[in-house]
């Protein structure tokens, strides 16, 4: 492991290993469902201001991470995810000498790291309601043409029978274009493990920017910034000094997400072990609770026989036991023409049914 964890390091110390960058966005893919357990919580307490952003999660959290990842890419040339793991983004080609990331290039990695993740969410999610989602894969084509059967062709309006068309299509299609994707990024991957190219997914080629560890400099950058001197902020005006008052809350805000969105990964991860373990499903186990009273024999009612193997309908051992819900005992026959005539327990005369007949098995050794 240590020596696949080093392949292409020997040449380049700042080149991050493919394990460090998969990491990344492994801890990016588990800040949404982290994010939306914890809200789905609360959700459950404050119904009225919450149910609303559970019920939209998808486009609210990606408008959010939309501003958190622009602050970071700015700020520190790099995704939130990358910035927790000592790494940046770096142009490949160096503009006045400098390979920090353009405007333009900032907006190009947002496209990538949120805009594309939510289209393929969306397009997923798309190909299960066009395909039939797991009945489809259950039971194949014939389930999916139960629609088609309800609703022929030929009784669609053209524009209806376009639509079907284009969703033909799209479910002929989308496989391929899916499989297409993961290849394409699973060959970068593979090249990249092996020094083979400089991006580890074909959206950095394409956008012309690579991964790189943070070194010295932007280190000392990084604390300079998070720690400002004091004279930056003399003589400055009251709606100036507002002003930079704000904007440095903000982003002391946006850099506090490097623990706090972390903490609800741990804090979900915990929780997921937890209800999952056998101590948690020993502590929530109710105990038995003891059984009713039994009920007792009307007095207008069939009399028990004195030895309790009987039967007291026929007064004769039991065969193929069966009980009532009110706990007395009879033979299968016996019981089910009284309680089909009657519609009530031949002891008790509480009213009961066919249906609530339950057969004894018993084993004998």
């Amino acid at each position: 492991m240590e020596y696949m964890s080093n392949i292409g390091d020997n040449r380049d110390m700042y080149r991050p290993s493919l394990f460090e960058l998969v990491a990344q966005d492994k801890m990016r893919d588990m800040l949404q469902p982290a994010v939306r357990y914890v809200l789905t919580v609360y959700a459950q307490r404050y119904p009225r201001y919450l149910l609303r952003v559970v019920n939209h999660f998808e486009e609210i959290f990606n408008c959010a991470m939309f501003f958190v990842e622009r602050h970071y890419l700015r700020r520190y040339g790099g995704t939130f995810a990358e910035n927790f793991y000592g790494l940046k983004r770096t142009r490949t080609q160096k503009i006045e000498e400098s390979d920090k990331l353009t405007e333009r290039d900032v907006y190009n990695s947002l496209f990538f790291s949120i805009g594309l993740p939510y289209l393929k969410s969306k397009l997923d999610g798309l190909y299960d309601k066009v395909s039939g989602g797991s009945g489809a894969l259950l039971f194949g084509e014939e389930f999916s043409a139960l629609g088609r059967a309800q609703n022929p062709t030929e009784q669609l309006s053209t524009k209806e029978k376009l639509k079907a068309r284009i969703k033909k299509l799209f479910k002929t299609l989308y496989p391929y274009l899916n499989c297409a994707y993961h290849l394409a990024t699973l060959g970068y991957n593979i090249g990249y493990l092996y020094d083979r190219t400089a991006f580890y997914t074909p959206w950095l080629r394409l956008i012309g920017v690579q991964v790189r560890r943070l070194d010295i400099s932007d280190y000392k950058e990084m604390y300079q910034r998070q720690n400002p001197s004091a004279v930056g902020w003399s003589g400055l005006s009251r709606t100036q000094f507002l002003k930079r008052l704000l904007f440095t809350g903000i982003e002391r805000g946006f850099d506090f997400l490097k623990v706090l969105l972390p903490m609800s990964i741990f804090f979900f991860k915990f929780l997921e072990w937890w209800y999952s373990s056998e101590y948690s499903r020993a502590q929530t186990q109710q105990p038995i609770p003891p059984p009713p009273e039994p009920v007792k024999p009307d007095p207008n009612g069939v009399p028990l026989p004195e030895n309790r193997g009987h039967c007291p309908l026929c007064q004769r051992e039991r065969t193929n036991p069966t009980m009532l819900p009110t706990g007395y005992v009879f033979c299968y026959p016996c019981i089910f023409k009284y309680v089909e005539e009657h519609g009530c327990c031949p002891v008790t005369l509480v009213s009961t049914s066919t249906e609530q007949l339950h057969k004894i098995y018993s084993v004998g050794m």
